[in-house]
């Protein structure tokens, strides 16, 4: 095993000390008689900085990484989860149509108020704590799912769902934001898009397919028989409940949470252990990293920060960009079938066309992945919400074979799903360590209203108007994007300390 020593930088003029066992907390010195107390707040954030950025990745940030892209993947599936199961739901309670889709408005509506309240929490509880809680809580939902006796118990495992989904990209992003170097935080947020949106989409409907369609009609007595096969899509989904068993007590707090709090002895060990490669390292040794001399107070978090000064331009352009995109994307992935149909295709032939168009989205996440470790936030944002806007343009008048329908398909979805990406990666950004949570819970929940309140327009102006001017509407949708990105800060290559100036 080895051990991280750092040597501060000259300007800082702090020597780290070693020790070992457990980080303490020690009283640090009164200050001279006569002069004020000395808030080393900004020195300790930019130490901070320095030292994670001198840690770089190692196993243990790779580790964190796998943990929160698979609970985000299993979050997609989870949100899928309704459509699989609600033919057998059909089928064996005779639950309508309606009935359906208020199950699935449960869900999303839940999802708001997780989305709204894990980041809230997640500012004043820390992350860590709030990332398992979402585990459990999600996890519990599908067992009440699972178990269901009845509709109306089914529909409450999908509250408690929601609720714990709507938390868990929110706290996720903001964990990897905070845990990584300035160097990995570009590629570690879109390797996140990449599980979650990218695979968890089409991995949905593999399970769905695999669980209920393969599985489920072979099922023995012992384990429910085969009209029981939906019920074991809820079981098998509450499998990420057994990542709290590991992360409850091996992964650490960020670091940077830690220091907002006025944590330092901590911070210390978190800092240790991520120095070691290891989330549960053996003969810890702790670095004091951040001196005890540092007189570091807690930052007081007021939610209306978000919505004045600096950080309100942020939100707006933020909001716009999420609002905008989200909802272009949902209206596509509502209507590509139906567009394809209009256009005298078969249903099968549509709905095969459409699963090789969304292939665009993984690969769009994985391009953003290459780009935000090495590119310009802004530039790359607007470069790819304009290429988004000019495929939608250009699919009505030049799709007019097999060929150009899927070449032009699988180009929107692609540059639309870099955009997205994209974004995601900047949002945690944009924030302070005090806020940065739930800033992101409040533009995770533009992004969904945006893309509920779309698709019903959309459709009015497919029955009214045709598909061309449903995609002129999304073309317009990314031009909002293209329009709103320059109003926002430029933050690739530097620390989220220099970001901010928290003081």
């Amino acid at each position: 095993m080895t051990h991280f020593r750092s040597e501060p930088e000259p300007s800082v003029g702090i020597t780290p000390v070693e020790h070992t066992g457990s980080a303490t907390t020690r009283e640090a010195p009164a200050p001279p008689t006569g002069h004020a107390p000395v808030n080393d707040q900004r020195r300790a954030q930019l130490l901070l900085a320095s030292v994670m950025d001198r840690i770089g990745t190692n196993r243990c940030h790779k580790v964190i990484l796998a943990i929160v892209v698979f609970g985000a993947f299993f979050d997609v599936i989870e949100q899928n989860t309704v459509g699989i199961v609600g033919p057998f739901l059909k089928e064996q309670w005779g639950v309508s149509s309606t009935g359906i889709g208020f199950l699935a408005s449960a869900t999303f509506g839940s999802m708001y108020v997780g989305a709204a309240l894990a980041g809230w929490l997640s500012d004043l509880k820390g992350r860590k704590t709030m990332f398992n809680f979402n585990l459990a809580l999600y996890s519990l939902g599908a067992l009440v799912c699972a178990l269901a006796p009845n509709f109306e118990v089914l529909v409450t495992g999908r509250v408690i769902v929601g609720l714990g989904l709507g938390g868990e990209f929110v706290v996720g992003l903001t964990l990897l934001a905070e845990m990584t170097s300035t160097q990995f935080r570009g590629t570690a947020i879109s390797l996140l898009q990449v599980g979650a949106g990218g695979l968890g989409n089409p991995a949905a409907y593999l399970f769905g397919w695999v669980t209920v369609g393969m599985v489920g009609p072979h099922l023995p007595q012992f384990l429910g028989g085969p009209d029981t096969g939906w019920r074991w899509v809820f079981v098998l989904l509450c499998l990420p409940a057994l990542l709290v068993l590991y992360t409850r007590r091996h992964m650490p707090e960020t670091p940077r949470y830690l220091v907002s709090k006025a944590r330092t002895a901590d911070a210390n060990r978190s800092l240790s252990v991520l120095a070691s490669g290891r989330m549960n390292p053996r003969g810890l040794v702790v670095t004091d990293y951040l001196p005890d001399g540092l007189r570091v107070t807690e930052e007081k978090a007021r939610w209306t920060e978000i919505l004045k000064g600096r950080l309100g331009r942020n939100s707006a352009v933020l909001g716009s960009c999420t609002a905008a995109l989200f909802g272009a994307q949902f209206v596509l992935l509502t209507f590509w079938p139906t567009i394809l149909v209009d256009r005298g295709y078969p249903v099968a032939t549509s709905l095969a066309f459409t699963m090789i168009i969304f292939t665009g989205a993984v690969t769009g996440t994985l391009f953003a992945t290459f780009l935000n470790t090495r590119c310009r936030r802004r530039p790359t944002i607007a470069v790819a919400a304009a290429l988004s806007c000019a495929s939608a343009l250009a699919f009505p008048f030049l799709a007019n074979g097999a060929t150009a329908i899927l070449v032009l398909g699988f180009l929107f979805e692609f540059f639309s799903w870099w955009a997205n990406c994209s974004i995601s990666t900047w949002c945690p950004e944009l924030y302070p360590t005090r806020v940065r949570a739930f800033g992101i819970g409040v533009i995770s929940n533009l992004g969904m209203i945006g893309g509920a309140l779309l698709p019903p327009v959309a459709g009015a102006l497919l029955g009214s108007m045709g598909s061309t001017a449903l995609l002129s509407l999304v073309a317009v949708m990314c031009a909002v994007v293209l329009v709103a990105v320059p109003f926002g800060p430029e933050t690739f290559g530097r620390s989220l300390e220099e970001l901010h100036d928290e003081n």
